[in-house]
Formats: structure tokens, sequence, C-alpha cells
């Protein structure tokens, strides 16, 4: 063998060695040579498969077709190529590529064929998953409601988007690139391409809302999502995204909001029908209330008492009314969400007495027995006083109503619960008991445990209703236990503390809160708010010249701290402060029950008297002050010696006799108006010590005068008390707050507590040790605060 001349045994041994089956056929198509993986696969031999016997291992179901293109390459003398199944020794058909190239002579003239089977059984089969998964995709896209897209890596819309042309009405020419933006409307245009830019940088998902022109021209809110493809690289491939139309969805919101506000509205129509109705209620109740407390006054001047426990039995009844009115009042506000709790610090001893005397009448009406079992170290709450013991008197009433003859047992218990303290108070009778289905409705508004007891028992279902949602406003809970025909057990569990919403006080705060509940007591102290040292100092200085306790504040919200602690005689207050500014501050405190009444002067560089004003400043300094201004000022909260005139406004006939009579009786000289138009016209006559004034009235109501007093220099600083059957509302009780002294429900207090009240608004509760220019001050604010801050 010469240079690189191959022998006829290289090229047999190089074709053993593929792994390919191959074969060698003469110029007709006769196949003379199959390699050894033939026969290994096919598991024949030569004489079966010599010349046509391949025809053996293929599939019938192919065997026409690549017969006939087998013999028509060989009569063409084109290259070969076909694919299809051939079985294999175990009866199993695998899927081959098969490939024949012709070998010519000098001449041109084939000679011999040389081809090879590939087994692509495994690609075939992971084609066919592809095609499969994209027929799926395919038809995913052509049956989904939205509308599927692709982009590339640089988030351009790729050619041939089809669902998106047929929805746009765009071509592909159009919409390719950006020219998508074009389909968006003007006014999201720039929102939609600046988040899908941020995106496709970010390679992070794109989601947007905006709106889409379809191909009648209507625009579409579309919900928009898209998402990176990444390659095995860590690249990005192309983007995949859809849009889907919500129009209908944001329809469907916009009704749920015009039935909201719809809802709302007929919510507040109805709130306000049941203020208005509670007053219509209130106005004929006190009436009742205030006759039998008149008659019953007359009937022991005149030794008459035996006449007395039938116009008890008549009080009794008005004011039972009266708390049914008050209910359905409570339901409401929870209702609305008006329901507001107010902290202050209480004993547990000293309210649960209350709670007693209160229900003693209840108790012992069905001859019941009520046994107390609090423990002396019981300790104190800070919660809403007035909410736990109308809780707890709810659940006595309960307990006395279905137990007769039997034992009603109050008890309290205090325990701690990581870290924050708890009270539990349990009220078990020994009455009818409850049903396991009874109790399941038991909480529900107007409904009671079934009809028979509302029958048996009567009520109106609300008290325990009213009990559940004042427990949950003041972070706690009510359960009820029971076994039919042996009693009940309502068990209230409340923090000891009312969670507070306002930010944690700083630790200088926490020492100066402490420093002012102790000055609290003393009741003379002028608190001086502003952020500015200098200021601070020269107002501190003057004004402890004159003889006035002060207490500063460097801003807003330390200032609102200390004011809510001292319970000052008057407050000084700096507009432009940081944290919160004096608009807020003043706000804040003609919005706090406690705070309302207290005098604000405002004491600021920038001249805004009419805000002020408006803000409920009892006062408006600019700065720089004028010294004798402020001292004339702080001079003027001087009341008279002693009561003398007073001034009342009401429609009510019946309610203005009540009171002179009430009134007359304790010394008082009293003037009378039918309405606030006539009230102004009194005012002119001379000026009251006092004004009692109604709110509801024809021609001009109780605000009405309000307003115009306040604007009246002779008379703008005459307290004020409401005496009203209106359910106030915030607003009205922020207006309330700026105006008057005191509001009091017709009918919640009875006219000798009203006369009482007002002789402590003048009494003299001030140490003698206090300096003559601050005791004009606080006798003053003692008359137009009250004694409970009102």
């Amino acid at each position: 063998m010469s240079g690189g001349a191959l022998r006829e045994d290289d090229y047999r041994n190089l074709a053993e060695s593929l792994p390919q089956l191959a074969w060698i056929a003469e110029a007709d198509g006769h196949i003379v040579w199959y390699n050894q993986r033939w026969y290994d696969y096919t598991g024949t031999t030569i004489e079966t498969m010599r010349g046509w016997g391949w025809r053996a291992v293929h599939h019938p179901d192919h065997l026409e077709r690549v017969e006939a293109r087998f013999r028509r390459a060989f009569a063409t003398g084109e290259p070969w190529e076909d694919t299809f199944p051939l079985k294999g020794a175990d009866g199993v058909f695998r899927w081959f590529l098969s490939r024949a190239q012709p070998f010519r002579d000098a001449s041109g003239r084939i000679v011999r064929w040389y081809g090879t089977n590939t087994d692509i059984t495994r690609r075939r089969a992971t084609e066919e998953r592809l095609r499969h998964a994209q027929d799926r995709f395919r038809a995913l896209v052509d049956s989904a409601a939205a509308i599927i897209w692709s982009a590339d890596t640089n988030g351009e819309l790729s050619l041939g988007q089809w669902r998106w042309t047929a929805y746009t009405g765009q071509s592909d020419e159009e919409c390719q690139g950006w020219g998508w933006v074009e389909a968006v409307h003007p006014d999201d245009r720039a929102k939609a391409a600046d988040a899908w830019s941020r995106a496709v940088e970010a390679r992070t998902p794109f989601e947007i809302e905006y709106r889409l022109r379809r191909r009648d021209g209507a625009w579409r809110h579309m919900e928009v999502r898209a998402a990176p493809v990444i390659a095995e690289d860590g690249a990005v491939r192309e983007w995949v995204g859809m849009h889907v139309d919500i129009t209908d969805r944001k329809e469907a919101e916009a009704e749920i909001d015009r039935a909201r506000h719809a809802a709302e509205a007929a919510n507040r129509a109805k709130s306000q029908f049941i203020a208005n109705m509670s007053h219509e209620l209130r106005t004929p109740l006190s009436a009742v209330i205030g006759y039998s407390e008149m008659l019953a006054e007359e009937l022991e001047d005149l030794g008459q008492a035996e006449l007395l426990p039938d116009l008890r039995k008549i009080e009794a009844s008005a004011r039972h009314l009266l708390g049914l009115i008050n209910d359905v009042l409570d339901i409401s506000k929870i209702e609305a969400g008006r329901m507001n709790v107010a902290a202050e610090d209480f004993s547990v001893r000293d309210m649960v007495a209350d709670v007693v005397a209160a229900t003693e009448s209840l108790v012992g009406k069905k001859r019941n027995r009520l046994v107390l079992d609090i423990p002396d170290e019981i300790g104190a709450m800070r919660q809403d006083q007035g909410k736990v013991r109308q809780c707890l008197v709810n659940l006595l009433g309960n307990a006395a109503k279905f137990t007769e003859g039997g034992t009603i047992t109050l008890s309290a218990r205090r325990d701690e619960e990581q870290g924050t303290d708890w009270l539990t108070f349990a009220v078990t009778d020994t009455g009818i008991g409850l049903t396991q289905e009874q109790i399941g409705r038991l909480f529900e508004r107007f409904a009671q445990a079934d009809e028979s007891t509302t029958r048996q028992f009567g009520g109106t279902g609300l008290g325990l209703a009213i009990t559940r949602a004042f427990c949950r406003r003041m972070g706690g809970d009510i359960t009820v236990t029971s076994t039919y025909g042996e009693g009940a057990t309502f068990t209230l569990r409340l923090p000891a503390v009312l969670t507070a919403q306002d930010d944690e006080p700083t630790p200088e705060e926490v020492r100066a809160l402490a420093e002012a509940k102790q000055e609290a007591a003393r009741h003379d102290t002028v608190l001086l708010v502003d952020d500015d040292p200098a200021a601070r100092e020269l107002l501190s200085r003057f004004l402890e010249r004159e003889g006035f306790r002060v207490r500063t504040a460097s801003d807003g919200k330390a200032g609102l701290a200390l004011a809510r602690a001292l319970r000052p005689r008057a407050i000084l207050l700096d507009v432009e402060m940081p944290r919160m500014d004096g608009w807020s501050v003043l706000h804040a405190i003609r919005s706090d029950p406690d705070l309302s009444a207290t005098p604000v002067i405002i004491t600021s560089v920038v001249n805004e008297q009419g805000l002020g004003r408006a803000l409920g400043a009892t006062d408006y300094l600019v700065k720089p002050i004028d010294w004798d201004h402020l001292k004339g000022l702080m001079e003027r909260y001087r009341p008279a010696d002693s009561p003398g005139t007073v001034l009342l406004v009401d429609d009510d006939a019946d309610a203005r006799e009540r009171l002179r009579r009430s009134l007359s009786r304790d010394g008082w000289t009293v003037r009378e108006a039918e309405n606030g138009a006539a009230g102004l016209a009194r005012l002119d006559e001379g000026r009251p010590s006092l004004i009692l004034l109604d709110l509801m009235m024809p021609v001009m109501d109780g605000f009405a005068f309000l307003t115009k007093l306040r604007a009246r220099p002779d008379v703008a600083d005459v307290p004020v008390v409401v005496l009203t059957a209106k359910d106030i509302t915030p607003a009205e009780k922020e207006r309330l707050g700026r105006d008057t002294e005191r509001v009091i429900v017709k009918g919640s207090v009875s006219l000798s507590e009203i006369g009482r009240l007002l002789r402590n608004m003048y009494a003299d509760r001030v140490p003698d040790a206090v300096p003559a220019s601050l005791q004009g001050l606080i006798d003053e604010l003692a008359a137009r605060t009250g004694p409970e801050g009102g």
C-alpha cells in the first residue's frame, strides 16, 4: 500500500465503527451489505436482508411511502433522505433518519449507494413534546380572553403579534418596536412607557393598569402583566405578557363605590333621623322627669309625703324610657363607627360601688340577692369608666331580669398576661340559663334568646350587643357560659390600661408629665408653648413677676401632652413650631372635652386673628407682645362675686317654667327668652351672669345664638351652659367646646343637680396663697369650666 491509500479493510472497519446503521446498495437499489449494528438492532442476517429484504423491518403504515420515495431517488440519482420507524430485535419500533449518497465513476455513472440510518427516537420525542407545547400555547393564545404578546430583549414588540393587531386595529408595522404606545390613552402613555422602560432595564416583572384603544375606537381599561424569559446563561431571551380587559370590573367597582356613597348618605340620614327623634322623645320625657322632681319638692314642703312613691314611679318609668332611647342611640353610633372611648384613672372598687348602687333596685325587684367577690388589692384602671360601668350595669340588669329569688354574684380579678394587666369581671346568676343555640345569637342586635323570652321578660335585645361593642372598642371582649335551667356566667375581660393611639413620649416628656401631674392638683398653672427659647424666657419672667406659675414646652406635641396633664388655667400658644404647629394644638385642645374650655391666647409673629378665632382661640396677640395688653388680658378673667342673673333661652315654655321655679328657689334672678333672637334682645337689658341655652329652637337655634353672642364684645365672655335633648355630633361637640362651659342632656341631670352645678361654678376652690392677679384668672376660669372641666 502506498502513501495514504486505504485498504478495503480500512473502509470496512470504519463502517463498522459508526454509531449509525450503515449499508451499501447497488445502482438499482438492491442492498448488498449492512454493518454489524444493523444486524444487532434488527436481529436479522444478510440472507434475509439482501436485496429488498429490509422491507420486513419497516412499519407497515409507512412502508409504501418509504419504498416509493426510495425507488424514485435511485431512479433519478438524487440524494436520499427520509424518516421512518424500524423494528428492533425486541419488536419495538424506533425512529431513524436515513440518508444515502450515490457514488459515480469517471463517466458519471452511479456505481454504488452508501447510506446510514441514525436513531432519532429521543430527538423526535423531544420535538414532538415541543410541538405539542407550541400547539397548546397557540390554542391558549387563541382561546384566551387576554391579549397575549411577546417582545424582544430590548422590550420592543416583535412581528406577528396577531392578537394585538386584531384587538387594537394596528398593523404589524404600526405596533412594531415602541409603536404599541400609540394605542394607549394619551393621558396614560407617559406612565405606561416609563414603567415598561424601567421594568426592561431592571429585568423585573411588569405590572400596570392603563386604558387601551380598541379597534372600534373605544377606550378599555387593561390590567397589564409581563415577565422576562430567562435563558440558561441568565440573559433575557424575550418578554411574554398579556393585557386583560378589566373595564367591566372597573365599572362594577365604580358602581359599588356609588352604592357605598349612597349607603353612607342613607346611614347619615338615618343617624340624623335618630338624633332628631331623640330630641323629640327626650323633650317630653324631660318634662315628665322635671315636673316629677318639682312636684316631689313641693309635696315635701307641704308635708304630703304619702304621694311621693307614686311620683317616684313616674320618674323611674320616664328615666327607663330615656335609657331605652340612649340604647338606640348607642347602637346608631356603633353602626356608624362614631363610638369613641376616653381613658381616665379610677378605682375599680369605687366604680363597682357605683354600679351596685345603680342596680340595687333592679336586683331586689325579684327578691334576688347580690354577692360581691372583689379582692381588696384589685387596684385601679385607666379605661373609659363610663363604658365599663355601663357594661356591668347591663350585665347585672340582665341577670336580675332572668333570675327570681336567686343569687347574683359580681366578681373581679386582676392578672398579668404578656406584660399587660387585665381585669376580668364576671356576673353569675342562678336564673333560667341558656341553650347552646340561644348563646349563638345572644349578642345579635335587637335579638334575645328567643321570641318566648322577649314575650315573657320584655326588653329590646340591645343591652348585650352594646356591651360587646363597648368591650371590643376598649380592647377586650365578652364571653358567656351557661347550663340551661341552672344559670349563666357573663365574663368581661378588659386591659387595665386603654391602648394609647399617640406616639410614645420621649424621656424628657415623661419627666415633664410627672412634674405636671404634681402641679395639676394646685390648679394655678399657665402653660407657655413656644419653640423660641428667648420668647419663652421673656414671657415666663413677665408672667412670674405678675404672680403666675408658668410651665413651658418647646414644641406643639410636648405642649399638648403637658396641657392634658396640667389642665392649666390658660395657655399661651405660638403658631409656627416643629412636630406640631399651633393651629393643630389649638384644634386638639378644642376637640378635647377636658381642655375645650381652657382659654388659649395665640402669640405669633403672623397676624391671623381671623383664623385664630375660627379655631377657637380666646385671644390673639401679635409678637412683639404689648405687655400692658397681656397684663390686662390676664387680669380680665375675673368672675362676679356671687351668682346673680341667669338668662334662660328655650322654646319649651314648660321647661322654662320648671327651671325658673327651681333656680328661683336657689336665689337666682331668671330672665327668659323663647328663641335665640329673643335671647339676643334680652341681652340688651343687662349683662347676665350665666346663660342656659337650648339648641333646637325656631327662628334662631342655639348654634346661631352662640355665634352672635361670641361676636358681641359686651357679652362675648358670658359663660354658657347648654341644656339640650339633641344627640351632639362630634363636629357640634367641637364647636360647643369652644363657645360653652357645659353641655347637659335634658333628663340626664335633675333640676336640683343643675342648681348645684351652677352654684359650684362660682365656688371658690383656690388656696389662699395664690397671688391676687392669678386669683382673678382662676376664679373666672372656675366659672367658665365648672367642677367637671366640661
